[in-house]
């Protein structure tokens, strides 16, 4: 249900920064908003994590009100408020034209009013203020009827935009699909005859919208419209995203994660997925992540009635439950899949990576040559004790006398 946002309803540390910085403003007699993204949080019931605000304060006005800030985009009128320990994004009422760049725009005239304001940003449901102090609600756009009809609607018209700014054509996928929300009418024309102009959005930027995507409810839904907008060969060329695959994502938990989302969107073909990662400039932690994950895929495969110790050495690896939900989402042996998962979980850390109870000193003092033997003697030695056939010292120690006697060796 959508209600009119109040100051009621939001969180007692969001709220009362909130409050510091308005009345900061207000003794130099100056209005500010809370506006965007928390605002139609509040509009929808949902309990927003973070606030940004703005006003028609300068920037260098800004930095002498406050004693802590952060120029993150000074000259587009925007500086970081740190506040009670909480960063606030100020940014000063403006207009905007030109983006040669297709991401910022060329020339910025700084205004006094929500109304100016309003009609440089990107949709309606963004579009909304309320003032702190007062409790006021500002909608110059009729974002909140659009909400109420569960409709995304560019301010302004959708092609231009698109065009100003490529990004917009991912955040019209994700908004729709975390906020459930319908294309107006033309929206989803304007995307598909804009989708050029992603060509110059930087890596950076999807990535962290796709983050986004995959951090909430709604995933399945923003991954449809981004394969029908025909977004998905536009920024990654050669990705085809086809209803088996789409399939997988409706089947995906509620907020899988980047690197999970990563996983099913680039699977399949292992060298197109690597490169789509390294053009996406993705951190090396996940990159490692997602790739292990399908090489957790390929072994989850052939799984069925597997010895322990090859079960225990996958459930431990890093990328073993991104594999599990992928596998889930693909359709794979469910009941095998929870069976791990259960596994995992009573084993614990102590389980999956139990102490060996053959060591270094035991190879040394049996006589084996240093080198590669030591490293392939206590593999074995591990996966026999995972396997549970080695189950003290002694035994371990007669498993060792064994296998070099096999081997010719002398104890």
């Amino acid at each position: 249900m959508i209600r009119r946002p109040a100051m009621q309803d939001l969180s007692g540390a969001l709220a009362g920064t909130a409050r510091e910085i308005a009345e900061r403003a207000a003794r130099r007699g100056a209005r500010i908003w809370i506006v965007g993204g928390a605002v139609r949080d509040l509009a929808l019931g949902r309990p927003p994590k973070d606030v940004d605000m703005a006003s028609a304060l300068l920037p260098d006005e800004i930095e002498e009100l406050f004693p802590q800030t952060i120029p993150v985009g000074k000259a587009f009128g925007t500086i970081l408020i740190v506040q009670d320990g909480l960063a606030v994004e100020h940014t000063t009422f403006r207009s905007e034209t030109g983006y040669s760049d297709r991401r910022r725009p060329d020339r910025v005239e700084f205004g006094h009013s929500v109304e100016e304001d309003s009609t440089r940003r990107d949709f309606t449901c963004n579009a909304l203020y309320l003032d702190p102090l007062r409790d006021d609600f500002a909608d110059p756009q009729r974002g909140l009827a659009d909400l109420e009809q569960a409709t995304l609607r560019c301010v302004g018209d959708p092609l231009a935009r698109f065009r100003e700014d490529g990004l917009r054509l991912v955040r019209m996928a994700r908004f729709a699909g975390a906020l459930g929300l319908e294309p107006a009418p033309g929206m989803l024309e304007a995307a598909i005859a804009s989708r050029a102009t992603l060509a110059g959005v930087a890596p950076e930027r999807v990535l962290r919208e796709l983050e986004r995507i995959f951090a909430r409810p709604g995933h399945a839904r923003a991954i449809e419209l981004f394969a029908r907008a025909g977004l998905a060969g536009q920024v990654f060329p050669g990705l085809v995203l086809g209803e088996e695959r789409l399939w997988a994502f409706d089947r995906l938990p509620d907020a899988p994660g980047l690197e999970c989302g990563l996983a099913l969107l680039f699977g399949g073909d292992r060298a197109a997925g690597e490169k789509r990662l390294e053009e996406l400039r993705v951190s090396r932690e996940t990159r490692q992540r997602v790739l292990d994950a399908w090489s957790c895929l390929d072994d989850l495969r052939d799984l069925d009635g597997t010895r322990r110790a090859r079960r225990v050495r996958l459930e431990r690896r890093p990328g073993f439950e991104i594999a599990r939900r992928v596998a889930g989402a693909k359709g794979f042996d469910r009941r095998l899949l929870d069976q791990l998962a259960a596994e995992k979980l009573a084993l614990g850390p102590e389980g999956l990576r139990p102490s060996p109870w053959l060591r270094s000193k035991d190879l040394e003092a049996a006589g084996v040559p240093k080198g590669p033997r030591w490293r392939e003697l206590l593999d074995a030695a591990e996966e026999a004790q995972l396997d549970q056939r080695i189950t003290s010292v002694e035994s371990a120690l007669d498993w060792l006398r064994a296998r070099l006697g096999q081997d010719g060796g002398n104890t």
